[in-house]
Formats: structure tokens, sequence, C-alpha cells
């Protein structure tokens, strides 16, 4: 039965090469104890290569048994991200594993000490040391002290410690953290002429390129505001009644076998947005279902075909990497734009409907947010050129003479009066009596 339930889970690293005589099979795990830093085996039959793997984790089973006592931090971080792999994308162990090597990477007296050893106090000396000597903000340092809380969290569950040893705890002097503050908006958004400058643009490559549907997807995206991913998930299915169904998305893959050294190595659709929220239906403008059946065109005359997508290139899904790219190079050809990223695009949508009297509530359900205080505090700019924003300021601020509220006309008393400042109506001051206990009386 154990050798069955590691041929279940370690199975797929047993790879095949050759044919006839020559064949073999083999297969290579990284291991940091091993010179060389991985274990490899060759054989010749498949029965042979299994019972080697089979036999490298048992014993690997029996040392980790062993050494459970006297593991250092850095040990148990490895074995909770194995467990880790099984259960999370692979984005978000590259992420982890970013900030692993950033931040305790470089505190190898922390990472080497036992795990059993460390304090409360240990904790607050590596947190306090990173805040002093780095400049970290505060979205980077909760993801980083996510690392040491999901590290003694899984030794509390794998019952290496009960939950009364637990070190973790966050006492530092959150003043030295950088608070994430909201950008100006010149940097957050395309503004009106802004995203005019870079239409103009794509047409003029449209019209150089007429099937390059890389173009048109960031035009389209303009008109829907979605994600990279969720842009280039669309099948010619989403497309019903006006109306375009978002519910799924494009993700990268990595190769994860070896944390220290992550590979990217693809990118695939799958059937689920960044949350729940994000599967939402939005509706299609007449430029948008104009681009759309631009492409569609396209794909036919140039017999471009994956699984009903949308986006195609060369036979399969078109590389999120590309629109990147693409854009970036647009932006620096206007001069006037500085780079903003497709990101930019969906937070110009989301601002565009806001500023146009579109309620918050259906702005965050369009852009599929879980929560409206995401649209308020990272979606909604001010989309305006800074002319035209100063132009707004004055005319809020500034009497409008066609108002009756504004308009002046003749007083007696003063001639500048406004009928605004004679709608006030000024009661009657009385005097104040006086307190007979100090009034004099004459006798």
């Amino acid at each position: 039965m154990k050798r069955i339930d590691i041929l279940a889970k370690y199975g797929h690293l047993i790879k095949h090469y050759g044919t006839g005589k020559d064949s073999y099979y083999y297969f290579r795990i990284p291991d940091k104890t091993i010179k060389g830093g991985a274990f490899r085996r060759k054989k010749k039959t498949k029965e042979e290569i299994e019972s080697a793997l089979c036999d490298y984790f048992i014993e690997k089973e029996k040392q980790n048994s062993i050494g459970k006592d006297t593991a250092t931090f850095e040990q148990l971080f490895y074995e909770f991200m194995e467990h880790k792999k099984e259960k999370v994308s692979a984005g978000t162990i590259r992420r982890m594993s970013f900030d692993w090597k950033k931040y305790y990477k470089t505190n190898p007296e922390f990472i080497q000490k036992p795990y059993k050893d460390v304090t409360p106090i240990d904790i607050d000396d590596f947190l306090n040391n990173i805040v002093n000597t780095t400049e970290i903000k505060d979205k980077a340092f909760c993801n980083m002290c996510g690392i040491l809380k999901q590290t003694f969290g899984y030794a509390v569950s794998a019952r290496y410690i009960s939950a009364n040893e637990n070190p973790y705890r966050v006492e530092v002097n959150r003043k030295k953290i950088i608070p994430t503050r909201k950008k100006a908006s010149t940097q957050e958004v395309y503004n009106n002429s802004e995203k005019q400058l870079l239409l103009d643009e794509m047409n003029r490559r449209l019209q150089n390129n007429p099937t390059n549907t890389c173009i048109l997807a960031i035009m389209l995206d303009f008109e829907l505001g979605t994600r990279r991913g969720e842009i280039l998930a669309i099948k010619n299915s989403d497309i019903k009644n006006g109306e375009i169904h978002i519910h799924r998305q494009v993700v990268e893959d990595f190769d994860i076998s070896n944390l220290d050294s992550l590979k990217r190595i693809g990118y695939h659709a799958v059937e689920y947005t960044k949350s729940d929220a994000g599967d939402r239906y939005i509706p299609l403008t007449q430029k948008a279902q104009e681009y759309i059946k631009q492409i569609q065109r396209i794909n036919k005359e140039t017999g471009e075909s994956y699984q009903d997508f949308l986006f195609v290139k060369d036979g399969y899904i078109l590389n999120p990497n590309r629109l990147y790219t693409l854009l970036k190079d647009a932006c620096k050809r206007c001069i006037k734009i500085p780079v903003k990223g497709t990101h930019r695009i969906r937070k110009t949508f989301v601002s565009t409907l806001v500023n146009n009297g579109v309620p918050i509530t259906t702005a965050s359900r369009i852009a599929g947010h879980a929560d409206e205080r995401t649209t308020i505090k990272n979606y909604l700019f001010d989309t305006n050129n800074e002319e035209e924003t100063k132009k707004a300021i004055l005319n809020a601020l500034e009497d409008n003479t066609e108002s009756s509220v504004t308009t002046t006309y003749r007083n007696v008393e003063n001639e500048n009066v406004t009928k605004r400042d004679s709608n006030i109506i000024l009661f009657p001051s009385n005097k104040k009596a006086e307190n007979p206990c100090f009034k004099r009386i004459s006798h």
C-alpha cells in the first residue's frame, strides 16, 4: 500500500526515453542533501525504475522521522512547500519562493535554527531586522509574514508542535513599514486624450498588419475591462445575446519541482477566474461587437482555430506576454503616453463607468470584484487630463451667472447683494434681559 501511494503521488517523475534496445526509464528528484543537488536513477524496465523511486521515498521518510526534532526552520519550510504544491497554483508557489529568497535566505542565522527552538523573541528580532534594514511596503510585509505563519501552522497541523508551542507573532515598529498609497491618476489610467492616441496607434498598426488579433485584443479590452488572462480565455460560445460570459482565464505554468530554481514552461486556460465573483456577464458595446466580428473574420480567413478560443495564434491560445509587449511598444511610439500595462486598461474601464454615473455596486460586479472596497480603493481614478480636471474644478466652484441663486439684483442698501444673499432670513435681535440682582435701585 505504501508503494501504491508513492507511485500515485510521484509516478509522474518517471520519464521514458528512446525505442527498442536503446529505450530506458529514468527520473531526477531535486535533493539538496545529495552531492549534485539531485537524486538520479536510470533503469531498463518500468518495474525497476518504479522500485527505485519507491525505495528513495521510503528511505527519505525514515530519515525525516528521525530528524524531525532537530530539523531547521529552513527544512520545515521546504517540507511545508511540498505539501503546499498539491493545494495551490504554481503562481502562488512562485510568489512564496520569491519572498523566501528575498527575505529569509538573507537571514541564515534564523532559518538554520531548529524550528522547535525558535521563540517569539527570535521572530521579533527577525521581523524587526527586516523592517529596519529593508524598504518594505505593507503588502509585501504581510506576504512575507505569511510564510512564517503558514509554516508554523503546518507544524501544528502535522502534530510536530502543539498550538501553544507555536511561536508566531508580529510585534514590529509599523511606522517603518511603507504604507501602500493610492497612486496618481496619471500613473494608473489612460486619460481621454491618451486613450484616443493609443487607439489611433493600434488602428495604424492594424492597417499594416491586418491579421494581428493581438492588436484587436487590446482595443477590445478598452470595451470590456477584463484581466489579461480573462480576455485571452474567451471562446466564441461565450458571446450571446449582446453579452459576453467571463468565466475562465489563462494562467502561466511553472516547473516547481525545484523551489530554488522555478522555470516558466508555458501557459494554459483553466475553467475558473481569480475569484468566484469573476464569473460574470458584460454587456457588449457597438464597438466591442465590431471588434469581435473582425477577429472572427480574421480567424476564418487565416484558418486559425483552437478549441473555439477567440484569440489564437499558430494553433494555440495567444501568448499573454505578447499583449504587454505590444502595449508597451505602442505607448513608447506615442511619446506623450507613459508606459502603462494592460491592467491600467482595466482601471480605465472601471473609472470610466463610475465617472459616467454607473453605481459603484454595478461597476464592481462588472469588474468581477468580490468586494466593492477593492473597486473604490484601487480602481477609481480621474480619466480627464490635467487641463480638463482643472476646468471641471473651476466650473464646480464658480457661481453660475444663469442660476437664480447667483443672479445679482439692485438693492437699496447694497448694490452688490445677490439673490443667494437675499434668501438669508434675518431674525430681529433681542436685547438680553438684565439680571435684577445687579440692577441699581434709587432711593
